[in-house]
């Protein structure tokens, strides 16, 4: 895998895209360089992303492993890479189903959620699923017996 596939599967999943489909490689390079101290321009995420730059230091690694919480070795090892790829899928796929199966539709509610981490969206999946459990139940229980002055006004 390259780093521009790795750093995209990452931009699509992590990041707010334009209306273009496409990350504000300015604003996302400003947030990496705050929260890193490193400096990082729009022109050269983009390089990046693009593979027109293809060997970035290792402190540019860090400041971008950082930002988007995942390993260095997500950028260095393409075993890790794959294996988060697809526990990323799978939680996707896992949040999908929850989501599908509770009827919610909402394009701008599975946009939000599919920003989560992996480990986040199984927990989405897992309180819908719960949820869902809840109202059936609550569907299905027989009403409280009425109180006697329930009764006689009733």
């Amino acid at each position: 895998m390259t780093l521009a596939a790795k750093l995209d599967h990452l931009l699509k999943i992590r990041t707010s895209m334009g209306d273009d489909g496409k990350p504000s490689y300015k604003a996302l390079a400003a947030e990496i360089a705050a929260q890193s101290g490193e400096t990082f321009s729009g022109a050269y995420l983009w390089q990046l992303h693009h593979g027109e730059r293809t060997n970035p230091t290792l402190r540019h690694l860090s400041s971008l492993a950082r930002y988007f919480e995942v390993p260095v070795s997500y950028f260095t090892e393409d075993d890790v890479a794959r294996q988060m790829i697809e526990e990323e899928d799978l939680a996707r796929r896992e949040l999908d189903k929850a989501m599908t199966d509770a009827g919610v539709s909402a394009v701008y509610l599975r946009g939000n959620l599919a920003a989560l981490s992996p480990e986040g969206k199984r927990m989405a999946a897992e309180m819908v699923r719960q949820l869902r459990e809840l109202e059936q139940r609550s569907h299905a229980a027989p009403h409280p017996p009425q109180s006697p002055a329930e009764y006689r006004n009733g």
